[in-house]
């Protein structure tokens, strides 16, 4: 059955239906007609526009070879077509391209959005129909992101690899749906769907270090151009416009670093753009800043050539990020992390860097922490020992905050610090409560190349016989890296009503995370709040924790522990399924920590008995 479709004269209102998402439409004198996909026939030829150098928009030829029906997905066709003219006959289908809206007979059809093959000996593009750009981007739900199994705080290797997760949904080869029978027979046009695959925009990256910029290049997969000089991003002075095949730039960090990608306009209508033909990552709902766009030139490559352009100023925002468009809206710029960095160092005047990051609850992570690490060792070894102090905050707006005071030291110093700086963000744009993207990042970053740690050698208590309700003095010997060592004092008020055997345990961060996940199940936050709070109690590196441990049966209910439970208690809390509760077997009775000016590892326990009424004696030693 011959699909219907809506004839040229009715485009107009029908369009103005679909793209309410945005809002309502602005008035406009003359509305671009459209070529309804099943009006397009083999043979016919068009005209292609879009920018090779400069912000000059140039023609190109295209020559209809038929359409592919259901290539992309159900009622989702394409184009295919032979381009022609200018750099193309070199250079063939080009990176950057992706958008470049096609006219016949003055009507819009749609926007070259895809390439076929690898090595091609001719220049052959898929067109994406302008009518499924404009449904695709209309939609105004939010979605949810899924989880990209990123662990905060991160590593290098889990945030590129969620990275590359996100880029392969959307650069692999389209191939034949599930179940798909056809009969295998002579060539067809659909016998091509396999080769098909997303043009990709030409990706821009500025300021980046050559070994995050490798990186970034193998996680999103596409070539990326590193030489193009950062331009001024600041919104535009005057009322922003664009033309169908002027060349358009999303981004995703801008500032003192750079990284977006740039391709081309298709469609404007009033206040709302149209570009690209195919998704950028795919994401749906989204908020990258839409940018104006300079080309340099183009790269010609056997492989994919590509255009080396650069950011502008930010004119709008890429609202929807689709599987055949990305669309946004001419205006104000969308909201972005405010990143204010400042890396101190003894050999070197302090650098104070700003730079802004994409605000969405995948990539505001991931892309945070891409831009310390960057930054750190942009300026800093890679190889060696390295010690960095970090200070700051991270603000989330109505006066939620979470205070950054920690140190990093050894090999792997740069990315422990970005991991540790950003596992706030990571924390917050994952949670169950409530929107939580940070708004600013301000921190400072004092960088030493040297080693700036200690191990906790020993401990003792000022008495080998401790009173409940008594002050006792605990002593901590630290060796520093190069030998030396310092004993740093703890004041520890026993509690009042507890007594017999219990464990005084003297530890590092590390240590007592592990103590807690595999014994003390701490609870999860059940509130935004609550999460707050446990952000601003994360284990940090430059403390030295005490817990007084006492070993009796208890529970975790509803976010409290509850310790020393009479076995009848525990019973009613394991049959009662209305109550979230996890049995422990070890309870904290008393918690101290002391800051220190450098980072701790390591760990030591004394074993002690309270007795009511128990005199002090000499203190013991461990």
């Amino acid at each position: 059955m011959r699909r219907t479709t809506p004839s040229a004269a009715g485009a107009a209102l029908l369009l103005a239906a679909l793209v309410g998402w945005a809002g309502p439409a602005r008035p406009r004198a003359q509305a671009t007609p459209f070529m309804p996909v099943d009006d397009v026939r083999p043979g016919m030829t068009g005209t292609g526009r879009t920018v090779f150098s400069g912000d000059t928009i140039e023609e190109f030829r295209v020559n209809v070879i038929g359409v592919l029906r259901n290539v992309v997905g159900p009622r989702r066709d394409l184009i295919l077509a032979r381009l022609e003219g200018g750099p193309i006959a070199t250079a063939g289908v080009i990176q950057g391209m992706s958008g470049s809206p096609v006219f016949i007979n003055g009507r819009l059809v749609g926007a070259v959005s895809y390439a076929l093959g690898s090595f091609p000996k001719e220049p052959l593009a898929g067109i994406t129909p302008i009518a499924e750009m404009i449904d695709a981007v209309r939609l105004p739900a939010p979605a949810r992101a899924s989880d990209l199994g990123v662990q905060w705080p991160a590593t290098p290797a889990s945030v590129y690899g969620a990275i590359q997760r996100l880029t392969d949904r959307v650069r692999a080869p389209l191939g034949r749906p599930p179940g798909d029978l056809r009969v295998v027979g002579p060539a067809s046009l659909e016998d091509l769907a396999p080769t098909l695959r997303p043009i990709g925009a030409a990706m821009v990256v500025s300021g980046f270090d050559p070994a995050v910029n490798r990186d970034l290049q193998s996680a999103l997969g596409q070539s990326v151009d590193g030489q193009a000089p950062t331009s001024g991003t600041r919104a535009a002075a005057a009322p922003p416009t664009l033309r169908p095949g002027d060349a358009v730039g999303m981004s995703m960090i801008r500032g003192d670093l750079e990284m977006g990608a740039t391709g081309t306009v298709t469609y404007v209508d009033g206040n709302r753009v149209y570009a690209f033909g195919h998704p950028f990552l795919n994401l749906g709902p989204s908020s990258y800043a839409m940018t104006r766009a300079r080309v340099f030139t183009v790269l010609p490559s056997l492989d994919t050539s590509m255009k080396i352009a650069t950011l502008g100023p930010v004119i709008g925002a890429m609202t929807q990020d689709r599987s055949t468009a990305v669309g946004g809206l001419l205006g104000a710029g969308p909201r972005e992390l405010e990143v204010n960095l400042t890396l101190s160092s003894g050999s070197a005047p302090d650098r104070k860097l700003t730079f802004f990051v994409i605000h969405d609850q995948l990539l505001t992570p991931l892309f945070a922490y891409v831009s310390i690490l960057n930054s750190l060792i942009a300026y800093e070894r890679q190889a060696g020992t390295l010690t960095v102090q970090a200070s700051g905050k991270v603000s989330f707006g109505g006066g939620d905050e979470v205070e950054i005071d920690d140190v990093f030291s050894g090999e792997t110093g740069a990315p422990l610090a970005a991991a540790g700086i950003t596992a706030p963000i990571g924390l917050a744009a994952g949670n169950d409560f409530r929107p939580a993207l940070a708004e600013r990042l301000d921190v400072t970053l004092r960088v030493t190349e040297e080693q700036e740690a200690a191990t906790i050698e020993r401990a003792w208590l000022d008495t080998t016989r401790p009173r409940p309700g008594a002050t006792h003095t605990l002593n901590v010997q630290l060796r520093h890296y190069r030998g030396a060592t310092e004993t740093v004092t703890v004041p520890i008020e026993m509690p009042a009503q507890a007594a017999g055997p219990l464990t005084l345990l003297i530890s590092d961060a590390a240590t007592l995370n592990g103590l807690e996940q595999r014994d003390l199940r701490p609870a999860k936050a059940a509130s935004w709040p609550a999460l707050l709070a446990q952000m601003n109690t994360m284990r940090r590196n430059n403390r030295l924790y005490v817990r007084l441990i006492a070993t009796t049966p208890g529970a975790v209910v509803g976010g409290d522990t509850l310790p020393a439970l009479p076995a009848s208690v525990r019973t009613v809390l394991d049959e009662d399924k209305t109550v979230a509760s996890a049995p422990v077997t070890k309870t904290v009775v008393g918690a101290w920590e002391r800051r220190v000016n450098r980072a701790l590892r390591g760990s030591r326990e004394l074993t002690l008995t309270l007795r009511p009424g128990s005199t002090p004696s000499a203190p013991v030693n461990r």
